[in-house]
């Protein structure tokens, strides 16, 4: 992850990446036993940072502060030990709905973010995304979960 990136991250999610919640998701698998959780979302939050930037220089501006924290958040809902268990194609639709609820109860998230948490699962989950920085976060971790498939980070 470039450096200038990773402050950014920081000074807009740093309270997340600090809490214990996102510690834990560094036990939690993601695609692999060679992933989790955690590091998916840093790269996750890298990744869509920098695809809102390159868009912004573009025009299309977006609200980072959202799209670092909403990608950050977007899985910890695999971190709650009733979704964990489950088999994978029933997380694929259960952990959204509990991550927006830790997003809110625990972190504050806003209406914005939650929206990226609750639908970046399009298309397993029906309602695509309605910001830019949703369909951004969603983005994100579709070409970060490809390139953990792939190997290739």
């Amino acid at each position: 992850m470039r450096k200038n990136l990773q402050q950014d991250i920081m000074a807009l999610g740093g309270d997340i990446v600090a809490s214990g919640r996102f510690a834990r998701a560094q036990g939690v698998p993601h695609h692999s036993k060679d992933e989790n959780i955690q590091t998916h979302s840093l790269e996750t939050a890298a990744l869509a940072l920098a695809i809102s930037r390159w868009l912004g220089r573009r025009g299309i501006m977006m609200n980072e502060t959202d799209i670092v924290r909403a990608s950050l958040l977007h899985d910890i809902g695999m971190t709650e030990k009733s979704v964990s268990g489950q088999p994978s194609y029933v997380k694929a639709y259960t952990h959204p709905r509990a991550g927006v609820r830790i997003a809110r109860d625990e972190f504050g998230a806003n209406k914005n973010q939650t929206n990226a948490i609750s639908h970046h699962m399009w298309p397993i989950c029906v309602v695509p995304p309605k910001t830019r920085e949703g369909w951004t976060v969603l983005v994100a971790d579709k070409l970060y979960s490809l390139a953990e498939a792939y190997k290739i980070v």
